[in-house]
This record gives C-alpha cells, sequence and structure tokens, in this order.
C-alpha cells in the first residue's frame, strides 16, 4: 500500500500532463507548454527521492520535462498556406469579415526565405493562420506589375520581407506591420494581436 501511495502523485501528475497535451489546441502552447514541463518535472523530482529504477525513471522525466520545455516542440511543424495576391482577391477576403495577411516576399531574399523556412512551417503560426486569409505578394520581380507596386505602397511594403495585417473590420494594424525576420515564438504572439476583438 505504501508503494501505491508513493506512485499515486507520480501518476496523477503524469496523467494530467496528458490532459494538457491533448487539450492544446484549446490554449495557448505557451500556456500548455508552462504546464507540462512542470507536471513533468515534479513527477521526475518525486521519482528522484528513491532509488533503483524509479531513480532512472525520475531523471528520464526531468530530462523529457527540459525538452517539453523548449520553445517549438509542442507545436511541431505545419504550413501556412498561401494565395497568391491580387487587389480584387485581397479585396474579396476582407469583404468576408476575416482578418488578412499580407506576406510581402521576393525569391532573391534570404530573409524572406528564412521566415517562410522556420516561421511560417511552425505549427502554432500555421494553426493560428487558419483564421486568416493569408496572401503572398510576390516581389521578386526588379520591374513589379502595377496591381503588386500598388499594394506594396498602400501597406508600406518598403523592406522585405514584409508582412501586414488587416483586421476583421478591414482595417490595417500598421503599428502591427512586421519588416524582417521574427521567430515564430514572437510572430505568433503578432498574429494572437491580431485576432484579439
Amino acid at each position: 500500500m505504501r508503494q501505491f501511495g508513493f506512485w499515486f502523485p507520480v501518476i496523477i501528475l503524469l496523467v494530467v500532463a496528458g490532459i494538457f497535451w491533448a487539450t492544446r489546441d484549446m490554449m495557448p502552447l505557451e500556456v500548455v507548454r508552462v504546464l507540462m514541463t512542470v507536471s513533468i518535472g515534479v513527477a521526475g523530482i518525486l521519482l528522484l527521492r528513491r532509488r533503483g529504477a524509479p531513480a532512472m525513471l525520475g531523471i528520464i522525466l526531468i530530462v523529457g520535462a527540459l525538452w517539453v520545455a523548449q520553445p517549438g516542440v509542442l507545436a511541431g511543424k505545419g504550413e501556412v498556406k498561401m494565395l497568391p495576391a491580387s487587389k480584387a482577391a485581397v479585396e474579396q477576403a476582407m469583404q468576408q469579415g476575416k482578418p488578412v495577411m499580407l506576406v510581402f516576399s521576393a525569391d532573391w531574399c534570404p530573409f524572406c526565405r528564412q521566415l517562410e523556412r522556420e516561421t511560417l512551417t511552425d505549427g502554432e503560426v500555421a494553426r493560428l493562420a487558419q483564421q486568416f486569409v493569408v496572401f503572398r505578394v510576390d516581389m521578386t520581380s526588379s520591374s513589379l506589375p502595377p496591381e503588386t507596386a500598388e499594394l506594396a505602397k498602400k501597406y508600406g511594403a518598403e523592406g522585405l520581407p514584409t508582412v501586414a495585417f488587416v483586421d476583421s473590420r478591414g482595417e490595417w494594424l500598421q503599428d502591427l506591420t512586421l519588416v524582417g525576420y521574427e521567430p515564430p515564438r514572437a510572430f505568433a504572439q503578432r498574429m494572437r494581436r491580431v485576432l484579439q476583438p
């Protein structure tokens, strides 16, 4: 009975961590990550107080907790589906009442490729992007089509990459416009600010 009494809190903590994992789509991954790290870490610390196999399992749980604590681990990979931008398509998306994200990038731009390769493939960013209509505005050509140049001027795309956000009311959120590269965690926070009512 004493053995069961010792394992009971460890099992409860691991079940709680599993519940946080199962409900990770219902709350920000930052919160889930902290709660899972604490649950798994405390379970590991409890096991360290024993000898033999339980202590080894405790070490494994503590290493697992440290792994879960790393940004991006829980998010996994994803893909932000981007539509080709046109003035008509952007206006139509705004009329639907969904927020719009305009990604101004060029094939020759290394920071654009980094943003697309690292940030826009992050699981959390991809999950949040499902609530947006996302357009890629191709700035590769040295002589931009007039429609592309007009979009770039309207949304302040003077450097690349630029990511402009338009809220569900059709208003450009100039203060949330990103110029340059941003890691996934900060970019996801920026997206959440757009989605706030």
